[in-house]
């Protein structure tokens, strides 16, 4: 199988936690181009039709060839794509922490509603703000 030359990351921009997720993800120095869509936009609805079942649900990564991760592989998928944490992501992805690393994802994606009452969006990071403007389509 070919590696990845690009992402694409569909998150759900009706969640506090998941636009959080993207904030930090976007902050972060990454081992090759990864984009953040929203999974309700046009252009998240009109490329993906392939994952359609998840989009706005799960967490979806789809890269250059049209290959796909969901959930708790979506997850991994990015921390791949970091400089920072692709060492973490060949860990978590080791038969004796795979299941205990798709466990946490679980745990906090049934949970998110909740989570995101804790992370609720904040205009008080001007540089969060001018990262993601710099980096969306």
């Amino acid at each position: 199988m070919a590696t990845p030359r690009s992402l694409t990351v569909l998150y759900d921009e009706r969640c506090a936690l998941c636009r959080r997720c993207r904030d930090w993800l976007l902050t972060q120095p990454c081992l090759l181009p990864v984009s953040l869509v929203p999974a309700g936009s046009v252009v998240g609805d009109a490329r993906h039709t392939s994952v359609e079942p998840w989009l706005g649900k799960e967490l979806v990564v789809v890269d250059d060839a049209g290959r796909s991760w969901v959930g708790p592989a979506a997850f991994l998928t990015c921390l791949w794509a970091t400089a920072r944490y692709r060492s973490v992501s060949y860990i978590l992805s080791r038969p004796g922490l795979a299941p205990l690393a798709e466990r946490f994802f679980l745990f906090v994606s049934k949970r998110r509603d909740r989570f995101s009452t804790w992370v609720q969006d904040t205009d008080d990071c001007s540089y969060c703000d001018a990262v993601v403007l710099s980096r969306d389509p």
